[in-house]
Parts: structure tokens; C-alpha cells; sequence
């Protein structure tokens, strides 16, 4: 088990934990759950003892799935690559030149290492934080645009670089959330630098691709070109803000109206026929609402249109407009929504794909729950983190005998008891897995739907 690693994606609408297994022939993620996520809004962890109640179950689910698998029975989850997000997200270039004492002297990874970690101390504004530092190039001496100046001779070196910054106080309650659960965190990630990891193969890094991350409550893009990320931007909607369009257009639920998003609903409303309604219906059988197929697709239309022109809008302002030469790539939980693909091409006027992790860098026996968009930020997560390990030359044994956590956390923030005891167990596999609470959350309502081809 010293090959195993495991991550936490704090989402608006849902958080995951996920366990993944570095083989000889990739990575096999062998450990996933997700429950509903309460405390976060719109990327950021608002309330403490919430997000802690919705992770701790995923952890327990977990850690009970890696120990059926053979020689994993001592696994427990005590340290965590943590994805990090939020609305405020900004970056600009900056640069770093340094004179050398000896030309003749061969530049040397440990030079380069040095100059990103002085970036990373750079000041920022009371309040932010650097969440990332992504080297452009180098110019040493007259040689300019360099990618990758190790082993070269040179007087002068000067690097350019890309700083992303967040809110510092997102960062320290994400940590809170962590330390309240006696969890260590190994690496903070930028999730949509996670996500185009597990959905962007090299190919697309290098032709010029935006990977479009379009969550609950933020829509994030991260845009490569010639292997480099360029440009990272988080736009403060999602899918939620498409469910609310929703429930005040038709004059439904919140609970009905994501029901409805996800069954009838359509990016098109060209393609929604004007004499169908869907009958909303009580447990009692009695009709609650009628909506109009044609009103519930113009209220989708209308919002994922406003998404995608935001995502247009950061795009230009990244300056790699015209490198974008492989397009779009859109996933997370919102890109199954029906003809979404059809509207992104028509308004960014250039191809554009679904992606989902098990396409590029999972292996196929690895676990079906997480080969689908919405857990593409979980999946890089993991990745991410084994690129780490290779990058320090490190292994994580950390996890073996460690800490499994019980069903839900105290007042004081602990866990209430970090050894379950058998009646426990059976309690947890009475609630099922994944597939079973989250049928029963989204799927849970069809009896409460009908269609009807008449006019309403």
C-alpha cells in the first residue's frame, strides 16, 4: 500500500473522497465516495462544522473500500492532497531575473527551483494568498523564450511567471476543516488545474485547449498551450445558478426543478416541443404544477448561454485566443446537460468535446463511479499528487494504521468515534453505496413526474 494516495474535492453541490493506486500500468483509483455538500458557497467553505459532516461519511466509505482489496486492510486516510477554489480567483505575469556568479557553470534544477519559491513569497494585497506559480519561460542571455533552461551555460537568467491568488481566508478555513478531522494536508491544488489533468491529454496541452470545469456553484477554465498552462479563471456560477433560473421561470421547487434540469431538460429550447408539459405531482398523487417543456429548455438556454459567453469573455482577456487551436473541452457535473455541446460550439465558434478522467489517465479497472465529468477534480486531485511524489522522490506510507472516521463529527469538531465498532459497520452498509443515496437524492422523485403531449 506504500503506492496509494488520497484527496478531497470540497465541492458547491457535492464533496468526494477518492483513493488512487499508482500500478505499473497507471493509476487505478480503488476508493471513491461523494455525498451532498452543506457550508460551501459557490467554491468557498462557509461553514466549518457543515463541510466536516459531508466529508466525514465519504471517508469512512472509503476507507471500508480499500480494505476489501487485498493487502489494504490497514489502510486509513490520515493525509490528503486538498483541492482549493473560489470566485476571487485572480493572476497576473510577473518576472525574476538573477545574475550568476559563473557563466560557465550549468544552470541547474536546484537554480530554477529557487527562483519559483521566490516567487511564491512574493507580497500580494492584505487578505490574499498565492494559491499557484506556473513558469512561462526563460530567457538566459540572448537565448529567448527557453522552456526549460537546465543544463544550459549563462551569465543572466530571467524567468516569466504566472501567479494565481485567492482569498487567504478560503485557504485557512478549508484548513480548519482538515485539522478538525486530524487530517494533514500534503499539497493544495488549484482545482481546475486538477481537473484539466484528468481530462486533458498532452496532445491537447500542446495544440492549445480551454478546459471548461462547469460545477454547482463556479464554472472553471484552465487554458494550455505549447504544454504550459497560461491562463486559470473561476466565474462565480454554475449549475446551481441554472436550477434557480429554473425554479422562478416555472414557479417550482428547488428540489423539483433540479429534478427537472437533469430528466427534461435541454441547452436547446429549438429542440423542446411546444405541446409537451411534465406533470409535477405530490407523494398523493395530485397534480402540483405543469410546466411547459419549451419554458424549462429556454430557462437552461438562457443561462448556459450567459456561461459560456463568460467563459468566451475570459478566453479573450488570456490573450490565447487564436492558439486555442484544439477548443473546448467542458466537464463536471454540469456538462451532461442535453445539446450543451451544441450551444458551446455554436457560440465559441470552435470544436467542442465532453471529457471524463477514465478517457486519458486512469486505468479501466479502475473503480465506474468516477468515469463521468463530474468527478474529473477528484481524479486529478490524485493525479496531481502522484506527480508530486515523483517530483520530491517521495512514497506515502503515511496512511497505514492511521485514523478511520466515524458517521458524523461533534459540536467540538472531532469525530465522535474514530474506531467504529461493529454495530457501526453494519449501520453504514445499511445506507448503501455511492450509487444508492445519490439514486435515491436524483432519481428518488421520477414517480413524481409525467410527461404529457397535450398543450398546458
Amino acid at each position: 500500500m506504500n503506492n496509494c494516495i488520497a484527496a478531497i474535492d470540497i465541492g458547491t453541490s457535492k464533496v468526494a473522497t477518492i483513493v488512487g493506486e499508482k500500478t505499473s500500468s497507471g493509476i487505478r483509483i480503488i476508493g471513491y465516495a461523494e455525498a451532498q455538500s452543506e457550508g460551501v458557497h459557490r467554491g468557498s467553505v462557509l461553514n466549518i462544522q457543515k463541510v466536516m459532516n459531508s466529508i466525514t461519511p465519504t471517508i469512512r466509505e472509503v476507507n471500508e473500500q480499500v480494505a476489501t482489496l487485498p493487502d489494504t486492510a490497514e489502510y486509513r486516510i490520515r493525509e490528503i492532497y486538498a483541492g482549493i477554489s473560489g470566485p476571487n480567483l485572480k493572476s497576473f505575469s510577473t518576472t525574476l531575473k538573477r545574475i550568476r556568479n559563473k557563466a560557465d557553470k550549468l544552470i541547474t534544477s536546484e537554480e530554477i527551483q529557487n527562483m519559483l519559491e521566490e516567487m511564491h513569497n512574493t507580497r500580494v494585497d492584505a487578505g490574499k494568498q498565492i494559491y499557484q506559480v506556473v513558469s512561462q519561460y526563460y530567457n538566459v542571455d540572448e537565448q529567448m523564450g527557453i522552456t526549460d533552461p537546465v543544463g544550459m551555460e549563462g551569465k543572466e537568467i530571467e524567468g516569466t511567471y504566472r501567479l494565481f491568488i485567492g482569498s487567504a481566508s478560503n485557504v485557512g478555513y478549508s484548513k480548519s476543516v482538515y485539522d478538525r478531522l486530524n487530517l494533514k494536508i500534503k499539497q493544495t491544488i488549484l482545482n481546475p488545474i486538477a481537473s484539466a489533468e484528468a481530462v486533458l491529454s498532452d496532445d491537447d496541452k500542446e495544440l492549445g485547449t480551454a478546459m471548461v470545469d462547469i460545477g454547482g456553484g463556479t464554472t472553471e477554465i484552465a487554458i494550455y498551450h505549447d504544454n504550459i498552462l497560461r491562463h486559470v479563471a473561476i466565474i462565480p456560477f454554475g449549475g446551481n445558478s441554472i436550477t434557480e433560473d429554473i425554479r422562478q421561470v416555472c414557479g417550482i421547487s428547488i428540489k423539483n426543478a433540479e429534478l427537472l434540469k437533469r430528466q427534461h431538460g435541454t441547452c436547446i429550447s429549438d429542440f423542446a416541443p411546444d405541446n409537451k408539459v411534465v406533470i409535477i405531482r405530490d407523494g398523493n398523487g395530485n397534480t402540483v404544477k405543469e410546466v411547459k417543456f419549451k419554458l424549462l429548455a429556454l430557462a437552461i438556454e438562457a443561462r448556459v448561454s450567459e456561461i459560456i459567453a463568460s467563459v468566451m469573455h475570459e478566453i479573450e482577456l488570456s490573450g490565447y485566443r487564436d492558439k486555442i487551436r484544439n477548443g473546448l473541452v467542458l466537464t463536471g457535473g454540469t456538462a451532461y446537460l442535453n445539446h450543451i455541446q451544441v450551444l458551446a460550439k455554436h457560440i465559441c465558434n470552435m470544436d467542442v468535446k465532453i471529457a471524463f478522467p477514465g478517457e486519458v489517465k486512469i486505468t479501466s479497472n479502475s473503480l465506474q463511479d468516477v468515469n463521468r465529468p463530474g468527478a474529473s477534480t477528484a481524479v486529478g486531485l490524485i493525479i496531481k499528487g502522484f506527480e508530486n511524489q515523483e517530483e520530491t522522490g517521495e512514497s506515502d506510507t503515511s496512511n497505514i494504521d492511521g485514523t478511520i472516521f466515524g458517521d458524523s463529527a461533534s459540536e467540538t469538531g472531532k469525530p465522535e468515534d474514530p474506531q467504529p465498532n461493529k454495530a457501526q459497520k453494519v449501520k453504514e452498509k445499511k445506507r448503501g453505496n455511492l450509487k444508492s443515496r445519490l439514486g435515491g437524492f436524483v432519481g428518488g422523485f421520477g414517480g413524481l413526474f409525467e410527461e404529457d403531449d397535450n398543450e398546458a
